[in-house]
């Protein structure tokens, strides 16, 4: 077979002369997943010049593959043929391969590059990792996630003419069951094909998950317009509740895996907070409930017979507040009114806190008291959208520009936020090919959707939040300089629970919410201490799990230590030690608090820098201290 000559990329090049050297090879100079893969391939035994193409199974053979995978093949093969009509004239082609790896479906007679490529990927042909080293389908059937493997990044030498792109397919009960690749002659140019190929996998398993014919299907998505879209997640319930299967989109939203896996059958009270009856009774209209994972998401049930459901944003409607987004003392609220004069000049208000502080409920504070709080508020989690899959959830589609595309074309998250309030949540775990793509956005104010080239105009207000320290990640870079000049108007660090002043408020504050209208419970002494002195990782909502679990165990409206979370009650000491303990601490504390006041004549905040702690720490301490 004659190998296409390209440019080879030279940095993936000099990378691996060193790797088959076996000398270091800079961490920028390849992926991650690529050098994985080439350590497997190394254990594998494999040597960069093995011929594996001609290891294809022998003509009768072939049949009793088809066979065994004819399941697959009949959800498949449309969507193959559909997304070839597209590729094809590009010089792509297509394979479907089971989970070992084998080829067992080809489309590319048509190809001008037939016959270099057909050797590669025709019916039968072994491309598993452990018989061809790196490669495309190899590594996303071994990783199960899309995988692009290019040019020099293929671990054998036959294989370095190639552009791979692939995508795991999983079935309704989220077993593995095979991938679906495109390939074409690497020109050394990056492929634009990723997410044509992410969505006719899609594609097909959503053929999969529609057979399972459940009594009450679901669709969901954390937008509600794309409950009707090709990318929402389908769960299907027989008649008694329980979970018959779900596609990847519905399984990742729901952490379904590790619920199955901790649980067995999985029905539909142990994922979502309202009833099934209220899902049904609202066909036509998206509703939002909270999940057991704490997320919330829009559920339709899924029905043939129903009307599209528009492709808007669905605006925020309840009143805007001026009070406080949530309970909090004296010493946050200048805070919070900061912010919100900053928000209602354009500022672009950028929000520090660790998980569970409240970062989008100030964010939709803001939004409803801003200058756009009669547009859409639209919240985009930058870490939970699949890399495959973020271009047309950011930036929108026209119509054919991919299988499955809707009729017409659909908005991105951008433009569903023109006019209102566009909400950046975990900006920080962006990936840095598409800070670029925001920060243009920001910018020039205009977006252009995939497959179409006019540029459409947007403008909305824009929150950003992370849990992570940009600074840092500016430093590593993994967060662009000018992107972080560009939604860092001003800064809102929000204080973790254990530093807060108002630690003892809130639980009060938050057992009267989870307990009303009835009067809510009492903590004992020893409890209330237990909370008081928890860590608090998950700060707000742990400690919103912690007292609905108190306010369930409890017994003639007494909260006791028993009643608390098992991780709470592990940092409880014996009575006498604990009493101790806690007197020379509180003694010792006292005395620093005081010594650091009276050294910078009250300054709260000269004597905060000088102990190591917050404001709002000092704050606590001095009101508990009776300083």
């Amino acid at each position: 077979m004659q190998a296409h000559r390209f440019d080879p990329d030279i940095r993936v090049q000099q990378a691996r002369e060193l790797f088959d050297e076996g000398r270091d090879v800079p961490s920028q100079w390849v992926r991650d997943e690529v050098m994985r893969s080439w350590l497997r391939s190394r254990e594998y035994g494999l040597s960069p010049v093995d011929q594996v193409l001609s290891n294809a199974m022998s003509r009768s053979e072939l049949p009793h593959i088809r066979d065994r995978h004819q399941e697959l093949m009949r959800y498949a093969e449309p969507e193959m043929h559909r997304l070839f009509r597209s590729l094809g004239s590009a010089g792509w082609v297509l394979a479907c391969l089971e989970r070992g790896g084998r080829s067992i479906r080809y489309l590319g007679n048509d190809s001008p590059h037939y016959k270099v490529l057909g050797s590669a990927l025709s019916a039968g042909v072994d491309v598993s990792e452990g018989a061809a080293g790196t490669n495309g389908p190899g590594c996303a059937l071994l990783e199960h996630r899309p995988t692009v493997v290019c040019g020099n990044e293929h671990f054998l030498h036959e294989l370095r003419w190639l552009s791979c792109v692939a995508v795991p397919i999983f079935d309704p009960s989220g077993k593995l069951i095979g991938a679906l690749n495109a390939s074409k002659p690497y020109d050394g140019r990056p492929v634009g094909v990723l997410e044509s190929v992410a969505l006719t996998t899609r594609a097909v398993e959503n053929r999969m998950v529609d057979d399972l014919s459940g009594a009450l299907v679901l669709a969901i998505h954390f937008r509600p317009e794309l409950t009707d879209s090709a990318m929402r997640g389908l769960i299907h319930f027989c008649e008694d509740g329980e979970v018959l299967g779900a596609n990847p989109s519905a399984r990742q939203m729901l952490d379904l895996d590790g619920l199955e896996q901790s649980l067995g059958g999985v029905c539909f009270t142990d994922l979502f907070s309202c009833h099934p009856d209220e899902v049904r009774r609202s066909q036509h209209h998206p509703i939002e409930v909270e999940c057991h994972n704490g997320s919330r998401l829009y559920l339709r049930a899924e029905s043939r017979g129903l009307a599209p459901v528009a492709a808007t944003a669905i605006p925020e409607t309840k009143q805007p507040s001026l009070l406080p987004p949530f309970f909090a003392d004296a010493t946050m609220t200048p805070l919070f009114e900061k912010a919100g004069r900053a928000f209602q000049h354009g500022v672009p208000i950028l929000i520090n806190g660790e998980t569970g502080t409240g970062k989008e409920v100030l964010a939709r504070w803001l939004h409803a008291t801003g200058p756009t709080a009669k547009g859409a508020f639209v919240a985009v989690n930058c870490s939970a959208i699949p890399a495959g899959l973020i271009e047309s959830e950011l930036f929108g589609y026209a119509e054919g520009a991919f299988t499955g595309a809707r009729r017409g074309g659909a908005k991105g998250k951008f433009e569903e936020a023109s006019g209102g309030t566009l909400f950046l949540d975990e900006i920080g775990d962006m990936p840095v090919e598409f800070q670029a793509r925001l920060l243009r956005v920001l910018q020039e104010r205009t977006v252009v959707r995939l497959g179409e080239e006019r540029a459409r105009p947007v403008s909305f207000s824009l929150i950003c939040a992370t849990h992570r320290n940009l600074n840092e990640l500016m430093e590593k870079g993994d967060f662009r300089d000018d992107l972080y000049y560009r939604v860092n108007g001003l800064r809102v660090l929000l204080p973790a629970l254990r530093e807060r002043a108002d630690l003892d408020a809130m639980i009060d504050h938050l057992l009267v919410l989870a307990t009303k209208p009835e009067a809510p419970p009492v903590l004992t002494h020893q409890a209330r201490s237990l909370l008081k002195n928890h860590p608090w990782k998950g700060n707000i909502r742990e400690l919103q799990q912690a007292l609905n679990l108190g306010k369930a165990l409890s017994s003639e409206g007494v909260i006791d230590v028993d009643h608390l979370p098992d991780e709470i009650k592990a940092n409880s000491l014996p009575a006498e030690a604990s009493a101790a303990n806690a007197g020379m601490l509180a003694a010792a504390e006292r005395e620093a608090v005081l010594a650091a006041l009276e050294k910078h004549n009250n300054n709260v905040s000269a004597s905060a820098r000088e102990l190591g702690i917050t404001r709002a720490t000092l704050y606590r301490k001095i009101k508990r201290f009776g300083l």
